[in-house]
Formats: structure tokens, C-alpha cells, sequence
């Protein structure tokens, strides 16, 4: 289930968020005057990430080449295979031991390690342990990044305020709800080639419909909880608040929202399914980014670096722009 291109494209925007959350909550900008740190940090988090991708294919060869998936490692011999899947593990525990963290923020790295290991490695191999599988999954993958980031970077000033606790609460069950709503999808993608692999998955187990109805039952609280984080956060930074007014103004246009009440059952289960990852994977980051460069005109270039490295912002965005300007151009047209 790991895939390394996964964590470039979906968590590393989402790990860059919550640091460019800690810089907008910290006194002092610890972008300008300890970058050193930052590119450490995310030293170790690819790191960490590339051992996860390339760790999992270890374990996966047999089970890979039995359900026709394509590994990675297949190729190679045994030595070979385990130096590569060992390699990054030691350059991101270096990176990370350079980081300096604090005793929460490395005592969760090492549990980002031992999830990432427990997941793939037999006997307890939890990826074939149905609902352990979904649950470790959405911890590495999800939950526990968004935890070491904040407890890495977060500034005493705003850990004193009483809306800390409120607030990292609130993205507990964000990050919980969507890693599992995420990992149940891709599962259900790859179900028929871990049902022949012989991997019983959730989906495996307890089969596709059962498996989307649990995700359409939890996304009205998933839509609820990324609501209320936004308005907490919003009281630490009023202009955060924009981010979920024009993301859901756009969301609304960009599905016909007036028509909902008119459409099959059937085709609504399917019509929410990732709309939410666009809010945590280029909304956030890029507002935190826009609402920084407002304070600190210098930092603009982290907003212009970012929209480079991540383009699916833009790319989404405008694409969503278009199927607004269509939905209203049948409109004329009916």
C-alpha cells in the first residue's frame, strides 16, 4: 500500500502546511533563521518515507509477483534488496538525529518507524489484519507526520494558549478519518490483486460496498471536523478563515451543488469520495503560505517554490474553475 510518489504529491504538502501552521504561531520566524533545520527535517521525513516504499516491496516480492503487481525490487538479489531498502533508514535517522527535536517529536518518529516496519514485516504483517491494517496505515501515513511535524516546530507561545489542546484535537480526527477514508480507497482499487495475492485486506475481508458505505458515513463528519478546525485556526489567524469560505463556494459550484437533491442515490456515493483531500493537500498549505508572505514579504518565495514543486494546487483549481464555467454554461443552454 506504500507507495513513495504517494508521499511526495499527497503528505509532503500536508507535512508543509502544519510547519508553515508552527511559523505563523511562533514569535520569531524559524523559516529565515533556521532553515538548516526545516531542510533536515525533511531530510529525514523522505528518508523515512523512501525506506517505508522500498521496505514494503521486500516484503512484497512473493505476494507481488503472484497477484501480476508490479515490485520494484523483484529484480535484484538479496543483498542488494536489503541495502536498498536499508539505506534511507539510516540517512533519515542521521537527518533526524541533526534535527535536534524534543523528546515527544523523536519519541513519534520512532513509532513513524516501527509502524512503517510492523505494517509490511512478518509475522505481524498488519496490512493483512483488516481493520490494524486500515488504523496502522492512516497512523504512518497520516496521523502521526502531521504530529511530529507540530511537535517539532511548535513555538511555546502558542502551546500556551488555551486553544492548543482544541486545536490539535481537531486534527486527531481530521487525520484519523481521512487516512482512513484514503487507505479504504486505495484498497479497494488494488482489491482484486490482493484477493488473488492472497492479502485479506478490509476490503478483502468485508468487500467493496460495505467498505464504501463506511467512507460515505464518514464523510459528513470528516466534512464537519475540517470545518471547525478551519474556524479554530482561524481565531489564531482571521484570514485563514477565506481558505474553507472559497474552498466550499468553489466545491458547491464545481459539483452543481443546486442539482444534488435531484441525483441517484447510487451516483452520490461515489460523488464525494476525495473532494476533501484538495483542502488538506493545497488549500492549507497554500493560504498558511499566502497569509506568511503578507507578514513576512521576504518568505514570498517559499509561496513561488511551493506552487513549483506542488503544481496539482493550480492544476486542480483550474480545472475546477473550468467545470464551473461549464455546469453554467449548460445551465444557459437547458
Amino acid at each position: 500500500m506504500f507507495r513513495f510518489n504517494n508521499w511526495w504529491s499527497v503528505i509532503i504538502p500536508q507535512i508543509l502546511g502544519w510547519i508553515y501552521f508552527c511559523e505563523l504561531s511562533s514569535e520569531q520566524s524559524f523559516l529565515l533563521a533556521d532553515w538548516q533545520k526545516v531542510l533536515l527535517f525533511l531530510g529525514g521525513v523522505l528518508s523515512i518515507s523512501a525506506f517505508g516504499y522500498a521496505f514494503n516491496d521486500y516484503c512484497d516480492v512473493e505476494s507481488d509477483i503472484a497477484s501480476g503487481k508490479k515490485n520494484s525490487l523483484s529484480g535484484f538479489s538479496s543483498p542488494v534488496k536489503i541495502a536498498i531498502a536499508v539505506f534511507p533508514l539510516i540517512v533519515g535517522i542521521v537527518c533526524w538525529t541533526l534535527v535536534h527535536a524534543g523528546y515527544v517529536a523523536n519519541t513519534l518518529y520512532a513509532l513513524q518507524i516501527l509502524a512503517l516496519i510492523f505494517y509490511s514485516a512478518p509475522p505481524i504483517r498488519l496490512k493483512q489484519r483488516a481493520l490494524l491494517g486500515v488504523l496502522a496505515d492512516a497512523f504512518y501515513g497520516h496521523i502521526n507526520p502531521a504530529f511530529f511535524t507540530i511537535f517539532t516546530f511548535i513555538n511555546f507561545s502558542f502551546a500556551a494558549q488555551k486553544i492548543y489542546i482544541p486545536i490539535l484535537g481537531v486534527i486527531f480526527i481530521c487525520t484519523s478519518i481521512k487516512g482512513i477514508r484514503n487507505i479504504l480507497l486505495h484498497q479497494m482499487e488494488d482489491r482484486k490483486r490482493d484477493a488473488k495475492a492472497g492479502i485479506p485486506t478490509f476490503v478483502v475481508k468485508y468487500k467493496a460496498l460495505f467498505s464504501l458505505q463506511v467512507i460515505n458515513q464518514l464523510l459528513p463528519v470528516e466534512v464537519f471536523f475540517t470545518v471547525m478546525l478551519a474556524l479554530l485556526i482561524s481565531i489564531l489567524h482571521p484570514p485563514f478563515l477565506l481558505s474553507i469560505l472559497i474552498f466550499s463556494g468553489l466545491t458547491y459550484f464545481k459539483f452543481s451543488g443546486w442539482k444534488l437533491g435531484y441525483l441517484p442515490k447510487r451516483q452520490l456515493k461515489f460523488k464525494f469520495l476525495y473532494f476533501i483531500n484538495d483542502y488538506y493537500e493545497g488549500w492549507m498549505p497554500v493560504f498558511f503560505l499566502i497569509i506568511i508572505s503578507a507578514h513576512q514579504p521576504a518568505l514570498i518565495f517559499l509561496l513561488i517554490l511551493h506552487l513549483l514543486l506542488f503544481p496539482s494546487f493550480i492544476i486542480k483549481t483550474g480545472k475546477g474553475l473550468k467545470a464551473i464555467w461549464e455546469n453554467f454554461k449548460t445551465e444557459e443552454e437547458y
